[in-house]
């Protein structure tokens, strides 16, 4: 029988994105990246071997991989056999709104742990809050014929109110939130380190010094390489080779990525046509903008924006 290609499906709502993907092209390898959002995935089939923080970590079928905004990571399969797994991308601002509804001392948590082992309850709540927005809008798709190994949601009960699936969706994305930050996060206790700490002291104030930018500027920072170096207190040359090494990326990399979560954002909080979102992140036209886009984020800036807001 011949294998069939990468199948995926995206359903956004509220506050999140899922992504589900399965067959034997989901394990295409992922060069390092990161994303605005919190991620929570799930290993449901195969093993994969990723690089977190300049860390190998291997995931294998029942555990979960916890990763926070702007955490630089890759992703490659090991061995010959289909990967499938679900990958949660949550809002940050989702979830200082449910620390500040728990009293909870961190308002902003993070993950202090990159893998949970065989964590039945998380992979769990992820399947469940699959099976809750396979009700709702699906986008794109699956563009290939069933696969009778691989057993999918059901098309959720056509008799089920709009309200009801929202409903639905809103109770299992907070379940399955909660459950990782109060399990493996530093919500409840601040002075647990989170896993995206960087230990050396002069790359850690250049990435401070572009988060603050980033958090303080309209667009996305622009910064020159001179000045992370200067900021960094190293020549240019090593400080282009501690970035590298400590974060994953280059600097050069870093800042285009964080160009691509501005206009991600975009895209879900605001009805600008998507060239006005292009040029405003420093991308001369659509269709760079567009190939950039699909490239990080796995679709296109429409059919991103077709998930609905955030």
């Amino acid at each position: 029988m011949a294998r069939l290609d990468l199948r995926a499906a995206f359903y956004g709502g509220p506050g999140f994105t899922l992504y589900h993907a399965w067959g034997p092209n989901s394990a295409l390898p992922l060069s390092p990246h990161f994303h605005d959002e919190y991620l929570i995935c799930a290993q449901l089939r195969g093993d994969e071997e990723c690089q977190v923080g300049g860390k190998t970590e291997h995931f294998q079928a029942g555990d979960v991989v916890l990763i926070n905004p702007q955490q630089v990571h890759t992703g490659n399969q090991t061995g010959n056999q289909e990967l499938e797994y679900l990958s949660l991308y949550v809002d940050r601002a989702f979830v200082e709104g449910l620390a500040r509804e728990l009293g909870a001392p961190t308002r902003s948590p993070e993950f202090t742990v990159v893998k949970a082992d065989h964590d039945g309850r998380l992979v769990d709540g992820l399947l469940a809050l699959l099976r809750a927005s396979s009700g709702s809008s699906l986008y794109p798709t699956p563009r290939v014929p069933p696969d009778p190994e691989i057993e999918l949601p059901s098309a959720g009960d056509p008799a089920a109110s709009a309200e009801q699936i929202e409903l639905d969706v809103a109770a299992a994305l907070q379940d399955v939130v909660l459950l990782a930050f109060e399990e493996f996060s530093n919500l409840r206790q601040p002075m647990l380190r989170s896993s995206k700490r960087v230990a050396h002291r002069k790359i850690a104030r250049a990435l401070e010094f572009i988060h603050d930018l980033d958090g303080r500027e309209q667009g996305p920072p622009s910064v020159s390489l001179d000045e992370l170096a200067e900021i960094a207190e190293l020549s240019k040359y090593h400080f282009l080779r501690q970035f590298s090494s400590v974060v994953g990326m280059t600097p050069g990399a870093y800042l285009r990525t964080l160009r691509l979560c501005h206009a991600a954002r975009k895209l879900r909080t605001s009805d600008a046509p998507i060239l006005e979102v292009a040029l405003s992140v420093g991308f001369a036209d659509h269709p760079s903008f567009s190939r950039a886009f699909a490239r990080h984020m796995g679709m296109t800036p429409s059919e991103y924006q077709r998930l609905g807001p955030l």
